[in-house]
């Protein structure tokens, strides 16, 4: 599943790097609220989106009618007039609470989000979720799940990935899954580096008529993730996250090659420190068993087995 979506990792730290050390004042996390302000004609609430450069939708036949549905006709390739309100996020299967369409910020204060080693190990396990069940279910709605999870390079590649599933009807054979352990390698001031590993490697993928017409499948999948900091543009309040940005994969036969993966991205973010990139060393792998301790609660906010 991830061998469509490999992109260069090494090169992408190095841009994230680059627009790490703003100034801008701290932010606070805030759960995304719709406006008292009633819907017309009973479409749905209201939210008042971040001000953005503006473009025109992806989709040419887009006809957004609020600012929320112009923001997301940006970003999401096709069209659908339930982008114009919000809906809750249990459409995605997460309960995820901040802002689906998100980009990169730089300056953030990490602080803002309790363990924030636990945070990114959630983010890489929501963006496994997400992806697979978006392509286990291929649905329209599907591409603003994808968006919760991803920035960037990955959130285009992930979301022409989804098309072409509806486009072709066509799904993956294999549920939903996400990693039960992420280790987070290193972390900089924008951004951290994570792997994972994920089972299985390669799901086959079935036609509509229940056809598998690509059974080549790994065992499992070696994953590496860069993780950007960013900024949600669904509200006017600033609410930060991590957020998927790159992602670089290995078949493997089994996950106890993840100690030799990690190490060779140890030694990258060593090599980016060497250069001048500020990467620090963590080492820390987070469980889902953890992050489904009450005593997390406050930092990471979800339980992946909730999902």
């Amino acid at each position: 599943m991830q061998a469509a979506i490999r992109l260069a990792l090494a090169v992408a730290a190095v841009t994230v790097l680059a627009a790490g050390c703003g100034s801008e004042s701290q932010p606070a996390r805030v759960d995304l609220l719709p406006s008292a302000s009633p819907a017309p004609q009973n479409s749905g609430p209201i939210v008042e989106v971040v001000p953005v450069p503006t473009r025109p939708p992806l989709d040419p036949t887009a006809n957004p009618t609020t600012p929320l549905g112009e923001l997301r006709a940006r970003y999401l390739p096709i069209w659908s007039p339930d982008f114009d309100w919000a809906f809750p996020p249990e459409v995605c299967g997460s309960d995820w609470a901040l802002d689906a369409i998100a980009e990169p910020i730089s300056g953030a204060d990490l602080n803002v989000l309790g363990d924030y080693v636990a945070v990114a190990a959630l983010a890489v396990m929501r963006y496994e979720h997400l992806l697979s069940r978006a392509l286990g279910e291929p649905d329209i709605l599907g591409q603003l799940c994808i968006a919760v999870a991803t920035v960037g390079s990955t959130r285009t590649d992930t979301l022409d990935l989804l098309a072409t599933y509806l486009a072709a009807g066509i799904r993956i054979a294999d549920p939903a899954t996400y990693p039960d352990e992420v280790t987070i390698v290193a972390a900089s001031p924008a951004a951290a580096l994570a792997v994972a590993c994920v089972t299985p490697g390669y799901p086959g993928v079935v036609t509509t008529e229940g056809e598998v017409v690509d059974d080549a499948q790994a065992p499992v999948a070696l994953q590496a993730y860069l993780l950007d900091v960013s900024r949600g543009l669904e509200d006017a309040v600033t609410d930060i996250s991590y957020r998927v940005s790159d992602v670089v994969d290995r078949p493997a036969e089994a996950c106890d090659e993840l100690d030799s993966w990690a190490t060779e991205w140890q030694q990258q973010a060593q090599r980016w420190a060497a250069e001048g990139e500020l990467w620090g060393p963590v080492g820390r792998t987070v469980t889902t068993e953890q992050l489904c301790e009450p005593s997390l609660s406050d930092g990471s906010g979800e339980c992946p087995r909730d999902w």
